[in-house]
């Protein structure tokens, strides 16, 4: 028994007392840090004990609904179905274009099963975000839309759909990326990037924080067999906002149009050398100009460069379009751009932005 109170005493709580006290003093050698690493096993624990996604999903689930449309003769499918959430009292409901483009027939399941007849309001081609109005005299729980959130890289979020036409289903994930494009994705989206599964029939439904709150509409998958292989993209919160907006107040969400195709061009300020790349300047080509448009009317030109427009200094195509796309229709404007080495001023006149399919066969 003495043998082995001293092997304690002697080697044991020498090495106890090491790996106790070496993460403090690492901790505090740190300057950066703010807690010590016990601190932080600490907050974990508390974090993952106060968390509960069962009790968040209870909450928010009843105001998810599961969309089935039936699609107008000689569509290329008979039927579809996905994902919407009622985001009022009067029972409006958001879901994506695509699922409810060229309808007959629209039915919102609710998560107790109850089924009714739904109208559109509104859509919008250019986001794929559309607004419905569901046919019913009672009273139905709703998901308030936040004014504001901030998303963060590794933030857990789950979403909420009907899989594959399946019923109400949940899954679980993190933010993984903020900011994303994606191809046929539009000019006017810096979409969330998830992990959370996403599959055909989730389209239209929200993704959720850990606070409860709307932090987008889920919309597309990016994936080479059409499975969900963890990357999905969300249209984000700020731009769902616009367009419910938009649709409230016009029954479309109206946009600015001069009427060009753009492109993204770096080009060189003659005389400098090409070296020299503080005066390697970037803009926004005109690709094309549509014929009897507002850029038609008020005198500019294929191959102008998009300088400035209304004050504001242009970086590339993208942000050229969502520019004009937020002026006002019939807004004189000032847009100053380089042609042939010199700058001109000019005032346009905005017009209203065409639809989407219209505006991709004048580009074709």
């Amino acid at each position: 028994m003495e043998v082995i109170l001293s092997f304690i005493n002697k080697i044991l709580y020498p090495v106890i007392l090491m790996f106790t006290i070496l993460p403090q003093l690492s901790s505090a050698q740190d300057e950066g840090a703010n807690h010590t690493f016990s601190d932080i096993n600490l907050e974990n624990k508390k974090i993952i004990a106060n968390l509960s996604i069962a009790d968040l999903v209870e909450e928010v689930s009843p105001s998810v609904v599961n969309i089935t449309v039936s699609y107008i003769p000689d569509s290329p499918q008979a039927t579809g179905y996905g994902s919407g959430f009622i985001i009022s009292a009067n029972k409006e409901v958001v879901t994506n274009f695509h699922l409810v483009d060229n309808v007959d027939k629209i039915e919102i399941e609710l998560n107790d099963g109850k089924i009714y007849p739904a109208t559109i309001l509104g859509t919008d081609e250019e986001t794929d975000l559309a607004l419905l109005q569901l046919q019913t005299d009672f009273t139905l729980p709703y998901l308030s839309l936040p004014k504001n959130t901030k998303n963060r890289v590794g933030e857990w979020v789950f979403a909420i759909g009907n899989p594959y036409g399946m019923g109400q289903s949940v899954s679980l994930g993190v933010i993984s990326a903020i900011g994303r494009a994606r191809e046929n994705g539009g000019s006017y989206i810096d979409y969330i990037q998830t992990d959370a599964s996403i599959n055909k029939g989730n389209s239209g439904g929200p993704l959720i924080n850990l606070k409860g709150e709307v932090i987008g509409v889920n919309s597309a998958i990016y994936s080479p067999t059409g499975a969900n292989i963890g990357i999905a993209f969300v249209i984000p919160l700020k731009v769902v906002k616009n367009v419910i907006t938009g649709i409230r107040d016009y029954g479309r969400m109206k946009r600015g149009y001069i009427g060009v195709i753009l492109k993204t061009e770096k080009f060189q300020v003659e005389g400098e050398s090409p070296n020299y790349s503080l005066n390697s300047l970037y803009g926004a080509t005109i690709k094309k100009i549509i014929p009897k448009s507002p850029s038609y009317s008020f005198g500019l030109k294929e191959g102008d460069i998009i300088l400035d427009i209304n004050g504001s200094t242009i970086r590339d195509a993208t942000q050229a379009t969502r520019l004009i796309g937020a002026l006002k229709p019939n807004e004189l404007i000032d847009i100053i751009i380089r042609r042939r080495n010199k700058t001109y001023k000019f005032k346009v006149m905005i017009g209203e932005r065409p639809s989407k399919s219209t505006l991709e066969s004048f580009n074709d």
